[in-house]
């Protein structure tokens, strides 16, 4: 059975700016993948060897969505349903629960909203909270959270398996807008529970997944029982399984199977790994 999976990632261009979609199950654009040099479509591998590759979780659908976001213009304002709410607005998607890690020096988000929900129409960019963000702060996006990315802000974004977005404000692009589903899931959020300071301090962790920042020098023992996605974001290492051994740097993020149970990564990289919450948990 193999041990490794490969992706080079999916780059998506927006009127913003560009997204990559990293291991992808989502139906609207699942990523085609590679193991030992083959290429298959992710939804497929999955469903031949689904207990295989996730392991330890029981889930219905692949649990996580990986993104890289690298904005030239300030995006949407938005908000996510949770599983719930978009259960109750009739959705054929799940809901979303998201974070991200900022990759870029510096940058900007937008978060919260002062005044009222019935109010969530206009320029309501005046009513956010505009914070000021640096490399590696992690924030927390539980659904109903209404946020914006600023330009120039690339981060790693982790979030369940969903594409679900109802944006709020436009910048005048006149795209459609969401307001009447909006304002049936937005929820007030204190600024102390999305924002979540430096994930050099600590892993960021939520119901759903979990992202640890590790900056590898020399080799690291991995035990694991759920699949595991690796983002490399600068330097280069090396993966080494049983009977496999696999190279990733920037442009290469690996998949690992839950059921491989050991491997060593070891080399000079600034690597984020990323793994399913108790929310998947057997």
């Amino acid at each position: 059975m193999f041990e490794f999976i490969e992706h080079s990632g999916d780059v998506i261009k927006k009127v913003w700016g560009t997204e990559t979609w990293i291991f992808s199950a989502h139906p609207e654009d699942p990523s085609v993948v590679e193991v030992r040099g083959k290429e298959y479509n992710f939804l497929d591998l999955l469903r031949k060897h689904r207990e295989y590759i996730l392991g330890n979780i029981e889930c219905s659908d692949f649990p996580i969505l990986v993104k890289i976001i690298d904005p030239n213009e300030t995006l949407s304002v938005q908000v996510h349903p949770s599983e719930e709410d978009a259960k109750k607005l009739g959705e054929n998607d799940h809901g979303k629960e998201e974070a991200w890690v900022v990759l870029s020096d510096g940058g900007f988000v937008y978060l919260g909203f002062e005044g009222d929900f019935s109010e969530l129409e206009g320029d309501i960019i005046k009513k956010m909270h505009r914070v000021d963000v640096k490399r590696l702060d992690s924030i927390n996006i539980p659904s109903g959270t209404l946020h914006a990315l600023g330009a120039g802000t690339k981060v790693l974004e982790v979030s369940t398996n969903s594409n679900i977005t109802y944006r709020v404000y436009d910048f005048g692009r006149g795209r459609e807008l969401h307001l009447d589903k909006a304002k049936k899931v937005v929820k007030k959020r204190s600024l102390d529970e999305l924002l979540l300071g430096s994930i050099r301090d600590k892993p960021l962790n939520t119901e759903f997944f979990r992202i640890e920042y590790i900056h590898l020098k020399g080799s690291k023992e991995f035990l694991i029982d759920s699949f595991i996605i690796i983002v490399c974001t600068a330097g280069k290492a090396k993966i080494t399984g049983k009977q496999e051994k696999i190279c990733i740097d920037s442009t290469k993020h690996v998949l690992v199977p839950g059921s491989i149970g050991r491997f060593v990564i070891e080399g000079n990289a600034e690597l984020f790994i990323i793994s399913p919450g108790k929310q998947c948990a057997k």
